[in-house]
């Protein structure tokens, strides 16, 4: 997915078990009425800022071969800190786990995103290069790192609240088409159901969005791909500084050969990359 799903909604009740005069009342309603969900995230967007994440996410494709249904799942299990720019994602340090049913799990590790960047780094990976060296950079080919895309941005948040509804205090959920939730009438066939929790601030404290996309045609190799992200959030407002590692440390990903890249992968690399 594009890493990152989210949205907020919420409103509040007050209820008084006393008669008091009706200028009180209007002063302890203002006092205590919650900040707009929106607002309340665009005054955590700031730099200086940030949040801790723990998400689990999956894929599961289904197809047929030979006239027999199969199916492929892929698991992803991050968590790690979110540091916040102005009105966005501006770096992250994740700890990343990915498994699936088909191939045993593969050793997590740590990744460190700021700008174009990815740094990525555990205990055999860095075993497994040069002397002296710990982290493989890789460079996000497009002006997106994908790896920022962890998080909740003020028009998603806005798009889900026009588009749930309450189904317990402080707990809404919603529905849109796909073409919908991407805002791109060209996304293809599909549905999203999201569902989101708040605490009594209006801030996330969990979003859980599943996506299930169709084939446009009988071409397409797949019967149908489902995604499901479970995001959980704390420490809104914690102070946090990501920094990139020390260029001392780091070797660029062209530059691994091909019996060094083996070995990184095998001690938990991300094959295709960490984008």
């Amino acid at each position: 997915m594009k890493h990152f799903f989210a949205g907020l909604v919420a409103t509040a009740a007050a209820v008084c078990a006393m008669a008091v005069p009706a200028q009180a009342t209007s002063v302890a309603s203002a006092q205590a009425a919650p900040v707009n969900p929106v607002k309340a995230l665009k005054a955590q967007l700031v730099p200086g800022k940030g949040v801790k994440i723990t998400e689990s996410s999956g894929i599961t494709l289904d197809f047929t071969a030979d006239d027999q249904a199969m199916q492929v799942q892929v698991n992803t299990s991050t968590v790690g800190t979110l540091a916040f720019g102005k009105g966005n994602v501006a770096a992250a340090d994740l700890r990343v786990r990915m498994s699936s049913r088909q191939k045993k799990p593969s050793p997590p590790y740590r990744v460190i995103a700021e700008g174009r960047n990815a740094y990525v780094t555990n205990a055999g990976i860095a075993k497994a290069l040069p002397s002296g060296l710990s982290w493989i950079q890789s460079r996000a080919s497009g002006h997106d790192n994908a790896l920022l895309n962890v998080g909740v941005t003020p028009a998603e948040l806005q798009f889900m609240l026009d588009n749930a509804s309450e189904v317990a205090t402080g707990q809404y959920q919603g529905t849109a088409t796909l073409a919908e939730f991407r805002h791109d009438k060209s996304a293809g066939e599909g549905k999203v159901e999201f569902h989101l929790y708040f605490d009594e601030h209006n801030l996330l404290t969990r979003t859980v969005v599943d996506t299930t996309t169709y084939p446009d045609d009988d071409t397409t190799a797949y019967d149908q791909m489902a995604f499901h992200t479970d995001t959980k959030y704390s420490g809104w407002g914690t102070k946090v500084k990501i920094a990139a590692p020390a260029a001392s440390k780091v070797i660029s990903e062209k530059k691994l050969n091909a019996k060094t890249r083996k070995a990184v992968i095998k001690a938990g690399y991300p094959e295709s990359g960490p984008f």
